[in-house]
C-alpha cells in the first residue's frame, strides 16, 4: 500500500537487479533532484545482485528509516579478500565517501525446523552528492567499472550473481 502511495507520487521506482541477472532487490524513487544533490527512498527487498563488493560514483548519505542490513566490507587486517560485515538497525545517519566499498544483504528471520526464511524490508533515505568518479566492482582485488561489469566482462557478473535464479 505505501509502495502504491509513493509511486503515485513520486512516479515508478527504478528497480535494480543488475540488468535482469537477479530479482529486484532495490526500489529507488526520486524525490528530489537538483545540480548540486538528489534525494532517494530506498527500499532494499533483498542482497545486492553481486556477490562482489562495489563502489559508489558520489559521495552519499544514508538515513535509516526503518529496518536494519548487513553491510560487508573489506577486512585490511586478513591478508587476501577478507570481508568484515556490521549490522545496522534503523534509525541510523551515515556519510559515505564514493570510494567506499561495500555489499548489501538483508537481515533475515525463520528458516528453521521447516519454516521459510523471511527477509525483513529496510527503507533508507539517501543523499547523493554530486559525481566525482568513475564506480564499480571489484572482483579477486581488480577494480572493474560498473558499465564494463554489468555488460557481462569475461562472464564474471554471471558467475558473480547472489541470486540462484
Amino acid at each position: 500500500m505505501i509502495t502504491c502511495m509513493l509511486s503515485r507520487l513520486f512516479g515508478e521506482p527504478e528497480e535494480i537487479n543488475g540488468r535482469n541477472r537477479c530479482p529486484t532487490y532495490l526500489y529507488r524513487w526520486f524525490l528530489i533532484r537538483t545540480r548540486w544533490f538528489k534525494v532517494y527512498l530506498h527500499k532494499f527487498v533483498a542482497d545486492d545482485w553481486s556477490l562482489d563488493l562495489h563502489d559508489h560514483p558520489k559521495r552519499f548519505i544514508s538515513i535509516g528509516l526503518k529496518g536494519s542490513y548487513i553491510e560487508y566490507t573489506p577486512d585490511c587486517s586478513v591478508v587476501g579478500l577478507g570481508e568484515k560485515f556490521e549490522i545496522f538497525n534503523a534509525p541510523w545517519v551515515r556519510s559515505f565517501p564514493a570510494e567506499h566499498i561495500h555489499r548489501i544483504t538483508m537481515v533475515r528471520s525463520g528458516g528453521a525446523n521447516g519454516v521459510p526464511e523471511k527477509i525483513h524490508a529496510c527503507w533508507t533515505l539517501c543523499i547523493v552528492l554530486r559525481g566525482s568518479r568513475e564506480w564499480g566492482f571489484w572482483h579477486l582485488g581488480e577494480f572493474i567499472p560498473w558499465l564494463k561489469y554489468v555488460q557481462g566482462h569475461a562472464g564474471i557478473a554471471d558467475k558473480m550473481k547472489a541470486c540462484s535464479e
